[in-house]
């Protein structure tokens, strides 16, 4: 919901239909209300209610269809207009709507987009948006609304993938458990990050960072470690409920293999030979990585991963990707092309972007120039049908 020609059709289309940025200029004002069934992640279907924003609709939102326009409501998501001229009206309009989710879906989760900030001057940009986010908690606390999100976006920049990744990403059922494998694959694969994309729209579903400290007592018990003889010990098997068959192996060590820190030596897939046992069991068997560093203190060694991308790193990185990615597939397409991976090298860090699941792409990010090409590679092919079975497919 939003004033009329704030922008709210030509941000779905662009992340929905497929639209380019410039294109969005030949789409019409909508009337009344426009319904929309998008397919999301598979079977995850999003009933998205694209609401006209001229005051006469607001008059029949607010009374004769208000129960049926804002009863059984997930998520509301309402679009503000920097440059609108009448910012009083927007925010009674606000209020109002507000006032009525309150009422008939009290647990619908909140959203407000404050949209064309590429229309102001870059360097005002922040305390403009601070400004308006301040206006925007006080109308909804005196609404009696705690929990919403805000953000500042542009249909030019990477601004309108990053408010719609959070959106879309507070409807996945199970976006915990999934984060919490992606974490595990991120550590197994020796990776800087990992971010799973959703093919179509390619939003960033969620992503993880290689980071954590633990004790060798902590990680004992699962996985194998040598002993001072440099004998190996064994770790246990894990159940059928944690193996991720097949299974996953870390960063080679010795040429022509892909050998798993966390196993010793006992786990080794030949790259050009034919066993293809690696770890077993990424739910919940830490791995130790070739760029953790050990500390010794007070009788226990500390097992430190590389430190998690610092100030230094762009924040709105995954959105800008997003974008680009999805201009190039759209290129393809045009092209008669079809989009399935890229790889990007450079002195600091290899890049690897593939299609992953049948509804995802994952890119993993790796620094560490001990890690070979074809363990990565190895270990999204072998991870693939785990993550099929947790992301929602038709």
């Amino acid at each position: 919901m939003g004033k009329a020609h704030s922008g709210k059709t030509s941000m779905r289309s662009i992340i929905f239909a497929n639209y380019l940025a410039r294109d969005t200029t030949r789409l019409s004002p909508t009337l009344d209300v426009e319904h929309h069934h998008v397919r999301f992640l598979g079977d995850l279907v999003l009933n998205l209610w694209d609401c006209g924003g001229q005051d006469a609709f607001y008059e029949s939102y607010f009374e004769r269809d208000r129960e049926s326009i804002f009863r059984s409501v997930e998520l509301l998501i309402y679009v503000f207009d920097i440059e609108s001229d009448s910012p009083e009206k927007d925010f009674d309009h606000f209020a109002g709507v507000l006032e009525a989710i309150e009422e008939n879906s009290p647990d619908a989760r909140i959203f407000v987009l404050v949209h064309k900030m590429d229309l102001v001057a870059e360097d005002d940009r922040e305390a403009i948006l601070e400004d308006r986010k301040h206006l925007i908690e006080e109308s909804c606390t005196s609404c009696g609304v705690q929990n919403f999100q805000c953000f500042g976006t542009s249909i030019w920049d990477e601004t309108l993938y990053k408010a719609w990744s959070e959106i879309v990403t507070n409807l996945i059922p199970n976006i915990g458990l999934l984060k919490s494998h992606l974490n595990n694959f991120c550590r197994i694969c020796d990776a800087d990050e990992v971010v799973l994309f959703e093919r179509a729209t390619f939003l960033v579903i969620s992503h993880a960072q290689s980071f954590r400290e633990a004790t060798t007592e902590q990680l004992a018990p699962a996985f194998a470690r040598r002993d001072n003889n440099e004998q190996e010990v064994a770790a246990p098997v894990p159940s059928e409920e944690e193996d991720l068959s097949p299974s996953l192996g870390s960063s080679p060590k010795q040429q022509g293999s892909i050998q798993d820190d966390s196993v010793g030596t006992g786990a080794v897939a030949e790259i050009n030979g034919t066993n293809g046992t690696l770890l077993q069991g990424i739910d919940d068997f830490p791995s130790v990585s070739q760029g953790e560093a050990r500390s010794q203190q007070n009788g226990q060694t500390t097992l430190t991963a590389r430190k998690a991308p610092g100030p230094h790193f762009d924040a709105h990185r995954f959105e800008k990707i997003s974008n680009i990615v999805k201009q190039f597939k759209l290129s393809c397409g045009k092209a008669q092309s079809q989009f399935q991976g890229m790889e990007v090298r450079n002195s600091r860090f290899s890049a690897f972007i593939d299609a992953f699941t049948l509804n995802t792409y994952i890119m993993v990010i790796v620094s560490d120039p001990n890690v070979h090409t074809a363990a990565t590679l190895l270990n999204i092919k072998n991870a693939r049908p785990h993550f099929e079975r947790l992301i929602p497919r038709v």
